[in-house]
């Protein structure tokens, strides 16, 4: 069985929600970016990489401060997925964006865990690439069904794994 870990970062708690109803989906250990170290990013099979988005599709600033620990970590080989948290109505114009900060320094791992637009509706993302956005997208606040959107995508994920 594969080493799965979810490292996130969250503001109001709607990502570390998510975080966790996906972790126990797919059996994954959960831990803050915060508290991850090159050694532990290294130390798993697959990551998966978890962040809201802020201001005009910032990243989260504790992932902000790991990035370069995150480009450093020998990934090579290893499969990464992304989960983006954003709002779709309040941040038409760069919903969930902030997560392609995360593109730069996965060069050597496997991406895995693109997802379709499936109803969302934006004006513009950067995470949104050739029809299909990096990871899972997620919009906590305004798609009561996320959860049933965090189902289908462990069963996608799960036959990449």
């Amino acid at each position: 069985m594969s080493k799965v870990a979810i490292f996130y970062a969250t503001g109001k708690g709607d990502t570390k929600k998510a975080c966790e109803y996906l972790g126990g989906k797919l059996n994954a250990k959960i831990l803050p970016v915060n508290e991850a170290t090159r050694a532990v990013f290294e130390e798993q099979d697959v990551l998966i990489l978890a962040s809201s988005s802020y201001g005009f599709g910032e990243l989260h600033d504790d992932w902000k401060n790991k990035l370069n620990e995150l480009k450093e970590a020998n990934l090579k080989g290893k499969k990464v997925a992304i989960v983006a948290v954003g709002n779709q109505e309040r941040h038409a114009d760069s919903f969930v964006s902030g997560v392609v900060d995360f593109l730069p320094c996965i060069k050597d791992a496997i991406l895995i865990g693109q997802s379709e637009l499936d109803g969302y509706k934006f004006d513009s993302s950067s995470a949104f690439i050739n029809g299909k956005f990096i990871g899972l997208a997620l919009d906590t606040k305004g798609d009561k069904e996320y959860e049933a959107r965090i189902d289908k995508w462990v069963v996608a994920l799960k036959e990449q794994i």
